[in-house]
């Protein structure tokens, strides 16, 4: 039976520290400087920001999120803009981790790493999804089936971060312990 390799194998481990550093910085720019204070703007008129429209699940909801930014509009559109540039970064980071996690020496659960490292680059296209679908109920108005598409794709996404998260916080502490604290 042969194991499942993560992605990234055929770099070398100084490109894929090179790679890693570079999409967690350019996330990590896109996220402070641009997609923050924007939210922080849109939760001044809705709370919880843009996680209020992804999340917004029913029409009527949607539609009364976008009434609460009118006049926001193209503030939402940057918004959603900038997050197609964020969506590129932060899966293969996060994917990038789990499967240099998953080669660690001292992993007990590296088959897990490599699935989750595989797993999380589906967060590109629900998060693209998502984004599509937000721009169109901001230009064509909200539905029922948009509203629920955002939503659908936004829990899917956040799901998959929270594995690769979680993966990285319980594999990585094992890891340590039995490489530092068991003989």
């Amino acid at each position: 039976m042969s194991s499942l390799s993560p992605p990234f194998t055929s770099l070398v481990w100084s490109q894929r520290w090179l790679l890693l550093g570079a999409l967690a910085a350019v996330a990590a720019w896109v996220m402070v400087r641009r997609l923050g204070p924007i939210d922080q703007m849109l939760q001044s008129r809705v709370t919880g920001g843009i996680f209020a429209l992804e999340f917004s699940w029913t029409g009527e909801r949607a539609r009364m999120i976008l009434d609460a930014w009118h006049g926001l509009e193209d503030l939402v559109r940057r918004q959603t803009w900038w997050d197609n540039l964020f969506l590129l970064c932060y899966p293969p980071a996060l994917s990038l981790a789990c499967a240099m996690l998953s080669e660690a020496e001292q992993n007990p659960v590296a088959m897990i790493g490599a699935f989750v490292a595989w797993a999380v680059l589906a967060a590109t296209p629900l998060d693209a999804t998502e984004n599509l679908a937000m721009l169109t109920m901001l230009s064509q108005g909200a539905s029922e089936f948009l509203a629920k598409l955002a939503t659908w794709c936004a829990g899917l996404k956040f799901t998959l971060l929270l594995a690769a998260v979680g993966y990285l916080l319980v594999a990585g502490t094992a890891t340590l312990v039995r490489r530092f604290a068991v003989p």
